[in-house]
């Protein structure tokens, strides 16, 4: 069984990472990166805390300056070992996480990156989001064509519950 305070851990190093933000940033809208920055912003900030006010935040600089895997899973560490000995650090993190959660979208992304030689046909495509408001639906990004291509029907559907 999985502990939840190492996924929130984990997602919280991943998530305060720039290189993280900037990948995140790249994939969703401006719109829908505005509603979730603020959570994104609080976490941090949230964590640079408890890390000063311990006397590790030099943990944090160092995995935001060079966000190699050992660095990560040194600040992950530390931030575990601070939810599990603080229940209302643990519980302000899981409440943001979840807050984070809810205003990122949902992105679907459907043939990206193709390379087409010759003669290629696709079917017809759906694309379902169900049940989240802010999903970014992409279809057919960076295509490099040389020959001929024939797309069927394309149909997005964004079905709010």
């Amino acid at each position: 069984m999985i502990d939840p305070l190492s996924v929130i851990a984990g997602v919280v190093t991943t998530v305060l990472l720039p290189k993280a933000l900037e990948k995140v940033g790249e994939k969703i809208g401006e719109t829908a990166w505005d509603k979730s920055g603020e959570a994104i912003q609080n976490v941090h900030k949230t964590v640079q805390t408890k890390l000063q006010t311990m006397g590790t935040a030099g943990l944090l600089t160092r995995a935001e300056a060079n966000p190699t895997e050992a660095n990560r899973q040194v600040l992950q560490a530390e931030v575990l070992t601070h939810m599990q000995e603080d229940q209302d650090f643990a519980s302000k993190l899981q409440e943001l996480i979840q807050q984070m959660e809810s205003q990122s979208p949902t992105v679907q992304v459907i043939l990206e990156e193709i390379q087409v030689r010759g003669k290629v046909e696709i079917g017809n495509i759906k694309q379902v989001n169900n049940g989240q408001s802010n999903a970014q639906q992409t279809f057919g990004k960076n295509w490099q064509i040389d020959g001929d291509i024939k797309v069927g029907d394309v149909t997005q559907e964004n079905r709010v519950v």
